[in-house]
């Protein structure tokens, strides 16, 4: 619990990638965005999970950093084993063998981030950010939409452009869980390493090969690789569309998101 007020005070918190590198920042630019997004999986239990998280996101950059904070709506099909960690489902085992399927939706977890750049040699030269994130207990636990309690991590962010046309990206978070009465959780920590490439002057791909420990003794670790086009329209105004598929036991078996971000 210190470090987590710890991390409030000095504001860092963070998400995986899901923009390409940018430039420094107008400080008096915002951006707000928000995003379809659908996984599937069993997460090494014996029942289907589907869920549907719908993050509304509004940013504020700033010469050396941003903040953000993300409101999401989330619903899903679970018997109750899996629920929502940090904005991604994970295996919690928290309910017995013959639990029936049900379907819940509601509010989820108001998350906080932020970034400070330690280093940044330009557009895709060098960038190397700290960051981090508070994760608000907002979401129903009954419902298994979230844990009820608080999360917070912090990490690094680094891109580094390696060729004409190819960035290297790389982060690595840590994150204390919360843990609710009753339950013992295993503090988490998260790593992606990918590219992102220009596939034209408007449209670039960006490819992450995610991994993450579990949470819970036992469960497998969550690891993923995906996809995601942008597509950058006038005034400010960008358009994405990603594919992930899980690569063990602990990840959805498939996802799908679409979304649009506009800065002003």
């Amino acid at each position: 619990m210190k470090l987590i007020l710890a991390l409030l005070c000095i504001f860092t918190a963070a998400s995986v990638r899901a923009e390409p590198p940018q430039e420094a920042a107008d400080p008096a630019e915002w951006k707000f965005s928000s995003s379809f997004n659908y996984d599937t999986g069993k997460y090494g239990t014996p029942d289907r999970t589907n869920s549907v998280y719908i993050p509304f996101t509004l940013k504020r950059y700033f010469p050396d950093g941003d903040l953000s904070v993300t409101v999401p709506y989330l619903r899903q099909s679970s018997a109750g084993q899996v629920t929502w960690v940090g904005g991604k489902p994970v295996r919690v085992d928290k309910a017995p063998p013959a639990a029936e399927a049900s379907s819940e939706a509601g509010l989820g977890d108001i998350m906080l981030r932020g970034t400070y750049a330690l280093s940044r040699e330009g557009p895709g030269a060098f960038d190397l950010g700290l960051a981090g994130r508070i994760k608000l207990p907002t979401a129903d636990e009954d419902k298994g939409l979230g844990t009820g309690e608080m999360d917070g991590g912090a990490g690094l962010e680094f891109a580094k452009e390696i060729t004409a046309g190819w960035t290297l990206l790389a982060d690595a978070y840590y994150t204390i869980i919360g843990e609710p009465e009753g339950v013992e959780f295993n503090n988490q920590t998260a790593m992606d390493i990918g590219f992102y490439r220009p596939l034209r002057e408007d449209l670039g791909l960006t490819v992450l090969y995610e991994a993450q420990s579990a949470i819970s003794d036992g469960g497998a670790d969550p690891r993923s690789l995906s996809g995601t086009l942008s597509y950058g329209a006038s005034d400010g105004l960008q358009f994405t569309g990603g594919l992930t598929v899980g690569l063990s036991d602990g990840s959805p078996d498939a996802g799908l998101s679409a979304g649009f971000s506009l800065k002003f």
